[in-house]
């Protein structure tokens, strides 16, 4: 993997830090998305602090930014004073809408870019306010989208010997995520409504309870839909004339909704599944966190890696979701503390130590123990 090298301020380094819960120090935001990275601690609204980070990008192949539209350039590390230093980087710009239009300059979250884009307006029930999604999808489609973009333009970079410029942002990949329901209001002529679990395409296609807790199941072809007649007892479904199409299906969702639940509900989830299982049915329990880091799935995958936390007990995580065949990919250690590594990244990007102990001493860098 990468060596990625993360620019913190001085003192309590990113908001990010503080986000709980935590275990000692050790925020479960944070950890989660910075295991593996170093960090240097500097104060880059003084001059000699952008210079560092001007040395330290002469080094790298790629320099990435993640501030509000205009800020890089008003801290004097715009793309033209970075590509100076290296003519060949990628030089990545991680926004919230975008790098350019009215809005450049407007600071965004996940939420409010999922309200913007139209995503908390086709999720949920439709009988509450509108509710954003329970991960956080731009944060991570647009990390995704990010790394995806930086990776062709190196590819590019060695066949033309030339760097460029990627540009992502929450809104685009916003809007990206919504294809089907943009195309929907298109030739449906109507906005599309929340459907909680459902699905305007498909049915049946949603979330049952069952005697005990609840099935997710998703049915998207007629021969599936008459296997799981047949599982739950009533074959003579798949010839109703209500149901006997998924477009008849799909104007009789609520019918059969009702039907599907009254049967599902004489029995427990782990019934239901092996039944479904074994007439090849699409379904799935709908799992919690806990169940999720018990799942054998999850176990025979290798999903979960343990790291150490620094002072605590240590911690599984996540996995990259990609397999290589030749380089197995492996988590690079735990969450860097606040500066943990700013020595060794000035002294890997060639500043002698006289110089080092100066920036020390003037305030310009910081150090804390790992």
């Amino acid at each position: 993997g990468a060596d990625i090298i993360k620019v913190e301020r001085l003192g309590d380094g990113e908001d990010g830090r503080a986000m709980g819960p935590h275990r000692g120090p050790w925020g479960a935001y944070f950890t989660t998305l910075n295991r593996g990275k170093r960090s240097i601690a500097l104060d880059i609204r003084q001059p000699a602090g952008r210079e560092i980070v001007l040395r330290i990008a002469a080094t790298c192949d790629v320099f990435l930014e993640n501030f509000r539209g205009g800020k890089a350039s008003a801290l004097g590390l715009e793309e033209a004073v970075v590509r100076a230093r290296k003519p060949d980087i990628i030089y990545a710009s991680l926004s919230a809408y975008g790098a350019r239009g009215p809005d450049y300059t407007r600071p965004g979250y996940d939420a409010i870019l999922q309200a913007r884009t139209g995503i908390m307006s086709v999720t949920g029930n439709g009988d509450e306010m509108p509710i954003r999604s329970g991960v956080s999808i731009l944060d991570m489609g647009t990390g995704v989208w990010t790394a995806l973009g930086v990776l062709a333009a190196l590819l590019e970079r060695q066949r033309s010997g030339k760097g460029q410029r990627v540009d992502t942002s929450l809104f685009q990949t916003g809007v990206m995520l919504m294809s089907y329901h943009l195309l929907y209001r298109q030739f449906a002529g109507v906005n599309p409504q929340p459907q909680g679990s459902r699905h305007t395409a498909f049915a049946p296609y949603g979330a049952f309870r069952a005697a005990e807790g609840a099935i997710m199941i998703g049915i998207s072809s007629d021969k599936a839909f008459r296997r799981l007649a047949e599982a739950l007892g009533n074959p003579q479904w798949a010839d109703d004339p209500r149901f006997r199409t998924n477009l008849d299906r799909v104007r009789n969702a609520s019918e059969l909704d009702r039907l599907i639940s009254e049967v599902l509900a004489r029995h427990p989830v782990s019934h239901w599944t092996a039944v479904l299982d074994r007439h090849d049915v699409a379904c799935d329990p709908v799992q919690t966190p806990d169940q999720v880091m018990a799942d054998r799935q999850v176990a025979a995958l290798g999903q979960l890696e343990s790291i150490q936390l620094p002072g605590q007990e240590g911690a599984s995580l996540p996995r990259l979701p990609i397999g290589f065949s030749r380089t197995p990919a492996a988590i690079q250690g735990s969450a860097p503390g606040v500066g943990q590594h700013t020595r060794a990244i000035l002294q890997e990007a060639g500043i002698a130590d006289s110089e080092i102990e100066d920036l020390f001493r003037s305030g310009v860098c910081e150090a804390s123990p790992a």
